[in-house]
């Protein structure tokens, strides 16, 4: 067995539950959101974040919304989408074992905007987002058979390709 084609959809689903490296941890960790929400200004813009928890009390706050404070709250500067989906992680180093060599993902349907890289990041268990940015760059990873930037969206119908 040497390639496997997965099919994703990516929603535009809130998250409740975030699997992210804990930097006082030191280790990844699931981040559950708490529901409470903040606001910091700098004079200039108003910037909304969500509390995130790991399992040990620590926080990460996620960003969700920059305001501009001239505009009364109304328009919303920046992207407020969450890389959600509805799929299953990948677990490289078990596939790798296995065999496959290629690892194809069809994009369905896709929801909102999506950057492969952090797609790809919460979605492939044994590799960092710095580490899936560097073999976007390099070409063992490719979309639609082609060399992109990690900023690229992503579109309903387009076929992501791994090179393990």
């Amino acid at each position: 067995m040497s390639n496997i084609t997965l099919h994703w959809k990516l929603s535009h689903i809130p998250e409740q539950a975030v699997k992210k490296h804990c930097k006082m941890c030191g280790k990844l960790s699931i981040f559950t959101d708490t529901n409470v929400r903040r606001h910091n200004a700098n004079g200039k813009s108003i910037y909304r974040f969500a509390i995130y928890k790991c399992e040990k009390n620590h926080t990460w706050n996620k960003k969700l919304a920059i305001y501009k404070t001239f505009s009364e709250h109304v328009a919303e500067i920046g992207e407020q989408n969450d890389e959600s989906s509805i799929m299953s992680n990948i677990p490289i180093t078990s596939l790798a074992e296995l065999g496959v060599k290629v690892i194809h993902i069809v994009l369905d349907d896709v929801a909102g905007k999506h950057r492969i890289d952090k797609v790809l990041a919460n979605q492939i268990e044994d590799w960092s987002r710095s580490q899936i940015v560097e073999k976007i760059e390099k070409g063992t990873i490719l979309l639609n058979e082609q060399v992109i930037k990690p900023s690229s969206r992503l579109s309903k119908g387009e076929r992501i390709s791994i090179f393990i």
